[in-house]
């Protein structure tokens, strides 16, 4: 008979083996692995990793760093700047940051509104909440300077240190759904390094944003329960890789340049959002698994 030790073993040895071993719903990633995906993808453990030393000629084609960039620049230029009783940047400010071209807004370039505050433009929005969030500033007297810590690596260009700061911020700390409706709070940001896995394993040719999204939902399939409510009623599915494709390329990956995307059809039913890794993709981030 086994003793308790020899029991132990061999249930720990088990236990392993289920961890380490390939599943095929999260595309041979293990369940150890997909732990770390969720719930630390940035530790020494997890199989996402960050280039070192990512070249400036790279660090230039990310718009939302080239624009956070800019801005503090700005405030370390001018020491401070005065906010709106809002907390929101100023409308010169705004207008200047947006004139850079880093990012444009469809519904300004379109048309469909005007630029004249902070909140008319998503992409400025998103950038005054990532600075905050990422700890970049201070607020004091209703004006903002750089905070002590970061100050001195935005003078010096630590770019890298900054874009790891706003990646990992935007990706774990910003909620994903603040620009939209949908009902469901998680989808996307939840695994969004798994996201990242699949657009490294099969991003180099053009495929339709419902080819990752099924991939997704197949990793994570309780979320589709979140638009099965009367609102979404008939439509879950489609409400559902709508969602996961707006929050993951237009408002994330393409912001750091490491998708790109092109429709074709007109209407709505008909129409196909394709996506393909950018050139850049592999100079920022890899997978070790």
């Amino acid at each position: 008979m086994d003793s308790l030790d020899d029991i132990r073993r061999k249930i720990e040895a088990s236990i392993n083996i289920y961890n380490t071993k390939p599943i095929e719903d999260f595309e041979g990633l293990s369940p150890a692995d997909m732990r770390y995906v969720l719930y630390d993808p940035f530790s020494k453990e997890s199989p996402l990793r960050f280039r070192n030393n990512i070249p400036d000629k790279t660090l230039d084609q990310i718009p939302i760093l080239n624009q956070i960039e800019y801005l503090l620049h700005s405030i370390n230029d001018h020491g401070e700047i005065k906010i709106t009783s809002t907390g929101s940047l100023p409308t010169t400010m705004v207008k200047e940051l947006y004139n850079q071209g880093f990012i444009k807004d469809y519904a300004i370039e379109h048309g469909i509104t005007k630029l004249y505050s902070e909140i008319s433009c998503a992409p400025i929005h998103l950038t005054r909440i990532l600075v905050d969030l990422s700890g970049f500033v201070k607020k004091k007297h209703g004006k903002i300077s750089l905070t002590k810590a970061w100050k001195d690596k935005v003078i010096s260009k630590k770019r890298q240190e900054i874009l790891f700061q706003i990646f990992s911020i935007f990706s774990q700390k910003f909620n994903w759904s603040y620009f939209d409706g949908y009902s469901s709070p998680q989808t996307g940001q939840l695994g969004f390094a798994f996201s990242l896995f699949l657009i490294s394993k099969y991003g180099k040719v053009e495929r339709q944003d419902k080819f990752y999204s099924e991939k997704y939902l197949k990793a994570f399939p309780k979320l589709l329960a979140d638009f099965n409510d009367n609102h979404f009623k008939g439509e879950e599915n489609r409400q559902f890789h709508d969602c996961y494709s707006i929050r993951t390329f237009d408002r994330f990956l393409e912001y750091f340049n490491m998708t790109d995307s092109r429709t074709e059809g007109k209407l709505y039913h008909d129409s196909k959002k394709l996506i393909k890794k950018t050139a850049i993709f592999d100079d920022i981030i890899y997978f070790d698994n």
